[in-house]
């Protein structure tokens, strides 16, 4: 087998069969060569906080008509001539560009640009975040894929994917931000778009979707519903195009996956499904499931383990727990574990379902764990009536990483 090296100052590993691969023909609806140049910028009059700057950048043209999309970008203070790291922002259903997640990046010495793929600005003048829409918007996003019978080129989804590419073409642009150490994580349906924009544009060095995933049509909820819905040309038109399951065998970097066990939207089983179809051969991707966490854009920015993630690619930061597959072998639940830099685990849960019938209406229980320092193993006595079952292992800094859902 033919194998190469990959060489980066964060990062030298050998190259997966699936990134030799990515020389291949591979059809999407996007003109890649076009995205990846960096796109027009244009003043804004938005006002933002301190050392955040508020622009327009050339969006895709919807029937016949050129666009605009508002974004907040801001560049850490760096040493003369330092290159700094930097993320893209993907705001969720009914969000816009938060200038505070730009912000909470910056504080953290990454540059960041959040957009607003809605077509809008954000305003403060009332106190909160308002939006507001501007002259040249593009699609706007109704419901769940409700114009799946529009040409793909003037759909919600395919600008929203070409706005987050031309985003980071942006940030290419700038010369203090290091173009190998540029990441994307967005939240619910921003976690949507950044699993799908993960397996387009290979010039990612980390993605973290929140919440959002694949497999949108095998969940047991509005989203599987709105799939029927289609009928059976209209979902398979989305399958093909714009859903991101459709790109997970392209998913060339390490991707963190964060959800909670009860999110309304995105169950374990197509989150878990997700993780599994775009971590093959990546070994430094994680999945993180908190018990409880509530779905919100604060509450998805929050988790630390986002950060820790993103420092561990692009930071020389010591990296999360590194879990195995989950497994059951005479009645014990068992799963490897490789400790993250020195920082061992400390407490470790196997999380179990009775009833996985119906992924939304899942009741998960928790049972303690003993973790085996010896064998490098976490294992507990698994109950007989357990459906399906996960394990959370969290290590001295207080940061948990999980494994994928096993269906028994």
């Amino acid at each position: 087998m033919r194998r190469l090296f990959c060489y980066s100052k964060y990062n030298v590993r050998l190259l997966t069969e699936r990134e030799m691969k990515m020389d291949k023909p591979f059809w999407t609806p996007w003109n890649m060569e076009q995205l990846f140049r960096s796109p027009r910028i244009d003043p804004s009059d938005v006002t933002a906080a301190s050392g955040i700057r508020s622009v327009f950048y050339e969006g895709l043209p919807y029937k016949g008509k050129e666009t605009r999309i508002f974004a907040h970008y801001g560049i850490p203070e760096a040493a003369e001539g330092e290159k700094v790291p930097a993320v893209v922002l993907v705001h969720g259903g009914g969000g816009t560009a938060y200038e505070e997640w730009v912000q909470l990046w910056m504080k953290r010495g990454y540059a960041a640009i959040a957009m607003d793929l809605e077509g809008n600005v954000p305003d403060k003048s009332e106190g909160g975040t308002k939006r507001i829409g501007h002259a040249m918007p593009g699609p706007a996003r109704e419901g769940i894929f409700l114009d799946c019978d529009e040409p793909v080129q003037d759909q919600w989804m395919f600008h929203a994917a070409a706005a987050c590419i031309r985003a980071h073409s942006f940030l290419r642009s700038l010369p203090q931000v290091d173009l190998e150490r540029i990441g994307i994580t967005g939240i619910s349906w921003g976690g949507i778009v950044t699993s799908l924009v993960a397996g387009l544009d290979s010039r990612f060095a980390f993605a973290i979707p929140v919440y959002g995933c694949g497999y949108l049509y095998e969940a047991h909820n509005q989203w599987g519903e709105r799939f029927v819905e289609m009928g059976a040309s209209g979902a398979e038109s989305v399958k093909r195009q714009t859903e991101p399951s459709a790109y997970f065998s392209r998913v060339t970097m390490p991707t963190l996956w964060v959800n909670w066990l009860y999110d309304p939207h995105f169950g374990m089983n197509i989150f878990s499904k997700s993780y599994r179809h775009a971590k093959k051969g990546i070994e430094q991707s994680g999945l993180c499931i908190y018990p409880q966490l509530g779905h919100s854009h604060p509450l998805g920015w929050k988790p630390d383990e986002i950060y820790a993630f993103a420092d561990s690619i692009v930071r020389d930061g010591s990296r999360l727990l590194r879990l195995g597959e989950p497994t059951e072998h005479n009645g014990t639940a068992a799963v490897s574990y490789d400790s993250a830099d020195g920082h061992e685990p400390v407490q470790a849960e196997l999380l179990y379902t009775r009833n996985c019938d119906n992924w939304q209406q899942c009741e998960w229980i928790t049972a303690d764990c003993t973790i085996d320092p010896s064998d490098r193993r976490v294992h507990t006595p698994l109950p007989q009536d357990a459906k399906a079952f996960f394990f959370n292992v969290r290590d001295t800094r207080g940061l948990t990483a999980s494994t994928p859902v096993l269906v028994r």
